[in-house]
């Protein structure tokens, strides 16, 4: 379930609401959380088309900076806890991770075919996997 008010979308994570985020997508390369994405996902792995994913960093309810990711087409939101911290509403909180361990939790989706992954943590290697599988 998605919600809309005036400050951006909201979305569902864990049972609990979130804060709202906004979701932007820069010309060129943009950030380093674009160009992770685009990078890493440039197909969405939930509806198998190209995506131009919008991005946003917030906090998550252990305040920790994450980077979150909208899907261009299906509306689909995941995340991951950046390599390096991102502001969140006090101090930075570090989280060392290694390339293989990156999981991305699927926060949100709008299509009812997916909503069983909400709340769900997958392996970046596992995601890259669905978006290369035919949808037959």
């Amino acid at each position: 379930m998605r919600l809309v008010d005036a400050a951006g979308p909201r979305f569902r994570n864990g049972g609990l609401w979130t804060h709202s985020v906004e979701f932007r997508r820069t010309a060129g390369e943009g950030g380093a959380s674009q160009r992770w994405i685009d990078h890493n996902l440039p197909t969405c792995p939930l509806c198998r088309s190209p995506s131009l994913w919008g991005v946003a960093t917030g906090a998550d309810q252990l305040a920790l900076g994450r980077w979150y990711f909208q899907c261009s087409n299906c509306k689909a939101v995941m995340s991951t806890i950046p390599d390096t911290a991102v502001s969140a509403l006090a101090e930075p909180v570090y989280v060392t991770k290694t390339a293989l361990a990156v999981n991305l939790r699927i926060e949100s989706v709008q299509r009812s075919e997916d909503e069983d992954f909400v709340g769900e943590e997958f392996p970046l290697y596992e995601l890259q996997q669905w978006a290369e599988e035919d949808e037959s």
